[in-house]
């Protein structure tokens, strides 16, 4: 396939270019995707620790007088 790509490059070089954009297209996308996904899954981490938390008891102070 790139032997075809590369024979047509060499009269018109629009194939190749259009290829290579779309290769760009398609990284930039994958890239979103995995931030998109690191995100959701971080929230997803974060609001589950703190549905998990157990509430602690609030004591109060105990100050000796001397």
């Amino acid at each position: 396939m790139s032997t075809l790509l590369f024979a047509l490059m060499r009269e018109n070089p629009l194939p190749g270019l259009a290829a290579a954009s779309l290769n760009v297209v398609v990284a930039l996308c994958l890239v979103a995707l995995s931030l998109l996904l690191g995100i959701t899954i971080a929230m997803i981490a974060w609001a589950h620790s703190l549905a998990a938390r157990q509430p602690t008891p609030v004591l109060p102070d105990r100050r000796t007088v001397a």
